[in-house]
């Protein structure tokens, strides 16, 4: 495949070598974004967040205008172009904004799962508005979503989103059941990351290529660049739970571990180290009875002894395979800077995690 040479790569391979950074697309790619119309997404997103009823708007639109690396909406966009770069298929913002809403909503019900205290950086919605508030908004995106997705009119784009909201759910109805358990595998960990994070990417390249009447071949073949390239960022995003700091990740860091939640490089660690499983179950077991401060400082002297089985080099290689299959994947799309810069996005997801 071609190297990409336009305007911005290098600054995109620089700033994704920085963790620390979290940039967004828009960031990464200031000419792609300014081809793609990301400054216009921004502001219908908000627009749309903004739409529902008053007292769950203010939720919504706090998250939104958290913002976001906007790599979802940037597949989508790319993938209408991917067979005929020139061409500006319609309904391909729609689906881009649907993209990022549908995302969205899974964050403002995660952290509301999951008890999460910030979110980018920023106090979690819910920690804001409430859990009521945060549930009921992220409903409202969802149903958003599936309104603009009717309105497209890109044939079979509703039906697919339908299909990827099922599976959706199910990678959470899986990972909420495995929560606080020691006896996940490697398979369960790969299997919600596929369900939760590779459906809706695969979504986002299928949209993208129907939106743009796509041959079949040129659909299913972005559909599973998106999943596969899902996949490995989610793998990337466990790292990130061992890797960065809180500063860098929005979040808790150490929060897979704290909270019991299934990831690669812990089910990695517990099967290559088995006395791991019952030092994790002991950690659980105190989580809410032992002072914050000891209850922290146990979690990262168990992240020092997984860090030692050489999980996460493991793990890394795994994600690596995913994209590799990415790239593998992208066959059937004919060659141009436009298939060049799907390339490169598969390769700087993975790289987030260094």
């Amino acid at each position: 495949m071609a190297a990409l040479t336009s305007a911005g790569l290098s600054d995109l391979v620089e700033a994704a070598a920085r963790p620390e950074a979290r940039p967004s697309a828009a960031q990464l790619l200031p000419v792609t974004a300014a081809a793609e119309g990301l400054a216009r997404l921004e502001r219908l997103l908000l627009s749309a967040a903004r739409s529902g009823p008053r007292d769950l708007g203010p939720a919504a639109e706090a998250l939104v205008r958290s913002g976001g690396k906007r790599v979802r909406p940037l597949l989508t966009l790319l993938a209408a172009r991917a067979e005929a770069p020139g061409q500006r298929a319609r309904g391909r913002v729609a689906l881009a904004i649907v993209a990022e809403l549908v995302h969205s909503a899974t964050l403002l019900h995660d952290d509301v799962i999951d008890d999460g205290l910030t979110r980018r950086g920023m106090p979690a919605p819910r920690v804001a508005y409430g859990n009521g508030v945060s549930v009921l908004a992220g409903d409202w995106l969802l149903a958003a979503s599936l309104d603009l997705a009717l309105r497209s009119r890109a044939p079979g784009a509703m039906e697919a989103l339908v299909r990827t909201l099922r599976t959706l759910v199910e990678g959470e109805a899986r990972q909420l059941a495995l929560r606080g358990r020691t006896d996940f595998t490697q398979e369960d960990a790969l299997t919600i990351g596929a369900k939760k994070t590779g459906s809706l990417f695969g979504w986002c390249g299928e949209a993208g290529a129907l939106a743009a009447r796509a041959r079949p071949a040129v659909v299913e073949a972005l559909r599973e660049f998106g999943q596969r390239a899902g996949c490995a960022f989610q793998i990337a995003d466990d790292l990130l739970d061992f890797e960065a700091d809180a500063a860098t990740l929005g979040k808790a860091v150490l929060a897979d571990v704290a909270e019991g939640k299934p990831s690669v490089p812990l089910a990695i660690a517990l099967k290559r180290l088995p006395v791991l499983r019952e030092e994790m179950g002991k950690l659980l077991a105190a989580r809410l009875s032992q002072a914050e401060e000891l209850q922290q400082a146990r979690v990262r002297a168990f992240a020092v002894k997984l860090n030692r089985t050489g999980a996460l080099g493991a793990a890394r290689r795994i994600a690596e395979r995913e994209r590799d299959a990415a790239l593998e994947a992208l066959g059937p799309v004919p060659e141009s800077s436009t298939r060049d810069l799907l390339a490169q996005v598969a390769q700087l997801l993975l790289s987030r995690s260094r």
